[in-house]
């Protein structure tokens, strides 16, 4: 049965701008731990091992290193946070194949929204104050379930498919 692992593309789109300031140095390190798969038909249906890790390599990049599963089933993707503006908490995940993913530090949590294929799909990883990472990808439908409009307002609501749900270790 193969699995299904929402980081791949996320994460993980065009990139310009420079900056001369590095990734937060308390999100250095390596992260490990367990994560599951969140339906609201399925609940929890997949549990599987996932890693992070981060550290320097120049003035505007570090290593975005994230690694599913063990042993022989193992699937590392060697991604690049790039720095695009530290004083605007400007960030992008280069997973390394044309695909750029910008995301946003606010306050602790790293956060980005994009769409692929036919999800939505927004990221967040908190770093917490005990030095744990909590990853949430929230995977939703590309076309509303449900749209309304309120005078110059309009309302678009987005069905959830699947949550990947992880609390990552520092080692």
């Amino acid at each position: 049965m193969k699995k299904l692992y929402l980081i791949p593309l996320f994460s993980s789109i065009i990139l310009s701008g420079s900056a001369s300031a590095q990734t937060p140095i308390q999100w250095h390190g390596y992260f490990k731990g367990d994560c599951e798969l969140i339906s609201p038909k399925r609940g929890a249906f997949n549990k599987f091992l996932m890693s992070l890790e981060i550290k320097p390599l120049e003035d505007d990049k570090s290593t975005w290193t994230i690694t599913y599963g063990e042993g022989p089933n193992q699937n590392t993707r060697p991604y690049e946070l790039l720095t695009i503006d530290a004083e605007l908490g400007h960030y992008a995940v280069d997973e390394n194949n044309g695909l750029v993913i910008d995301q946003y530090l606010v306050g602790n949590q790293f956060i980005s929204m994009f769409e692929i294929g036919s999800s939505k799909i927004q990221g967040i990883y908190a770093l917490n104050s005990n030095g744990t990472i909590d990853v949430s990808l929230n995977n939703f439908s590309f076309d509303p379930v449900r749209e309304a409009e309120l005078g110059p307002y309009k309302l678009g609501v987005y069905g959830m498919k699947v949550q990947q749900k992880c609390r990552l270790f520092k080692w």
